[in-house]
């Protein structure tokens, strides 16, 4: 059995409006300012919606929302609350500073139906700052254009994808708590039609203070409607807050998990988890289950960390995430290159 991706694009959904939650947590001032700040938002987002009816196909650049990162993928997507390295501009910016010195972190996705996406990120620390450049690209495989007169074929190829390019910045305010902020230009090619705009990213990270517990709170993709080719269509916002916690901590072993619950503005909430095991700070086993989704639910990975390349560490890793027997495996390869 075959999947054309070609009915995705042509029906795709548009809907209006925008909207933005709260931000909860307990990293003193600066938490609290931003949960009041966007408290007001949270009702917005509420009234988008005055019946109970499935909200999906409701916004527009949905490939911003397939994960990035073979790490993170492979963790069940329970990511901002665990990420520590460039990648974390696609989870949580807010983790940024957790990069310990300059790193380019490359990514490779074989996604659904031949179509793909690659990622590059550049992350330089600069005092109690970190900085970081993100660049995606997401592509389908070309088809023949068919037409009512034409139902065999025409001979033009029809392609279609989306490009984002973003630049992150984040500061350490103190030992416990980190906050980072990115704008992102993104562009969506459908056949000769474009759309584009600038959305944002806030995201938080605090350290209780009780064990190694973390907490994380992320907003992503916040901007406003674009207009679409019948009318206006909104950006896929989310909402994520986070928990992580090791849970065994020994010389040359670390077990770590996550719990992560997602609210998108355009779907029903999920709840990922996800588990890491890390041997002698080289070898690390992952697993992940995504919960109250339809495919994509269990994923796996691994991932290696070598130290023998001069001043450099390079990383290696690697997830694996089954959708079901219609739209096959997933595959992401992410290899990272570090100063120490």
């Amino acid at each position: 059995m075959t999947f054309d991706l070609r009915h995705i694009f042509r029906t795709k959904a548009f809907g209006q409006g925008h909207a933005i939650n709260e931000v909860a947590g307990g990293g003193g001032a600066v938490l609290l300012f931003l949960a009041l700040l966007l408290t007001p938002f949270s009702a917005q987002a509420q009234s988008d919606y005055g019946f109970d009816f499935e909200k999906t196909g409701s916004a527009g650049f949905q490939a911003l929302k397939i994960g990035i990162g073979a790490r993170e993928s492979a963790l069940g997507e329970a990511a901002s609350s665990l990420t520590n390295d460039a990648n974390a501009v696609f989870w949580n910016v807010g983790a940024l500073p957790l990069v310990s010195g300059p790193t380019v972190y490359l990514t490779h996705n074989e996604w659904l139906v031949n179509s793909r996406v690659d990622a590059l990120v550049v992350a330089m620390p600069v005092n109690s700052y970190t900085f970081g450049l993100s660049v995606m690209n997401f592509g389908i495989e070309s088809y023949e254009e068919t037409t009512a007169t034409d139902p065999e074929g025409t001979g033009r190829l029809v392609s279609a994808g989306d490009f984002m390019v973003g630049l992150a910045a984040a500061k350490r305010f103190t030992d416990r708590l980190t906050i980072g902020l990115q704008v992102k230009y993104v562009r969506e090619q459908l056949d000769q039609d474009a759309f584009s705009n600038v959305l944002f990213d806030v995201g938080t990270l605090y350290y209780t203070g009780f064990r190694q517990l973390r907490l994380a709170f992320t907003i992503q993709h916040f901007g406003a409607s674009v207009d679409g080719l019948r009318e206006s269509f909104r950006m896929p916002l989310l909402f994520r807050m986070s928990a992580a916690d090791d849970l065994i901590t020994s010389q040359g072993f670390r077990l770590s998990t996550s719990f992560e619950l997602v609210h998108p503005t355009d779907n029903n909430e999920w709840v990922n988890w996800g588990i890491e095991s890390v041997f002698l700070n080289m070898l690390s086993l992952r697993a992940g289950y995504r919960f109250q989704v339809d495919e994509g639910d269990l994923s796996f990975g691994a991932g290696l960390a070598l130290q023998q390349i001069a001043i450099f560490q390079l990383h290696l890793d690697y997830a694996y995430v089954p959708y079901g027997d219609l739209l096959g495996a997933t595959h992401r390869i992410t290899l990272g290159l570090s100063r120490r």
